[in-house]
């Protein structure tokens, strides 16, 4: 006895419905991967700055990044004709929440906080320059920013002040 298999008629509107849908899907796809090989989806550093008092403060900061990644924060104090003694940053102590710190350069001499600010003297640098590198990886279980301000202190007082803020992606 021969078996027959009886294919169901599918219509044409249907073929190109599954052949539209297809096509719309790899599209979104190759969008996709093409946002992130330009770095859409990973970390994006911008610099915000202010001058003021004799002193020009740039805070180099990722203005996006994802959990698990490297993520950005180098602050630059510049004094023309150099500092006349240690130079004290404060900067919002929830911040620093986000990350899983690896080291912070230079090590400052004295920290301590405040309970809003942590506050980082240094030694006085040579030249007109200081420059703190915080290197850190956002934690894995942060899912949300925060924003920040870093401020250059003067016996105690801010001179100059910039705010910012650190998104993050899923």
């Amino acid at each position: 006895m021969e078996r027959r298999t009886v294919f169901e008629q599918i219509s044409l509107t249907r073929v190109r419905r599954a052949r539209t849908m297809r096509r719309v899907g790899l599209g979104v796809l190759v969008v996709f991967l093409g946002l992130g090989a330009f770095n859409l989806f990973g970390v994006r550093t911008v610099e915000a700055s202010a001058r003021r008092g004799g002193y020009e403060l740039e805070v180099h900061y990722a203005a996006m990044t994802r959990a698990g990644l490297a993520t950005p924060w180098t602050v630059f104090v510049r004094r023309p004709g150099g500092f006349d003694g240690p130079v004290t940053l404060a900067t919002t102590a929830d911040y620093f929440e986000l990350f899983d710190e690896n080291g912070l350069d230079p090590v400052p001499t004295s920290s301590r906080t405040d309970g809003e600010l942590i506050i980082w003297k240094f030694e006085q640098p040579p030249g007109e320059v200081l420059e703190v590198d915080f290197d850190a990886r956002l934690s894995p279980a942060v899912q949300v920013g925060k924003r920040a301000a870093t401020s250059v202190l003067v016996n105690d007082r801010p001179v100059v002040t910039v705010e910012y803020e650190t998104g993050v992606m899923p």
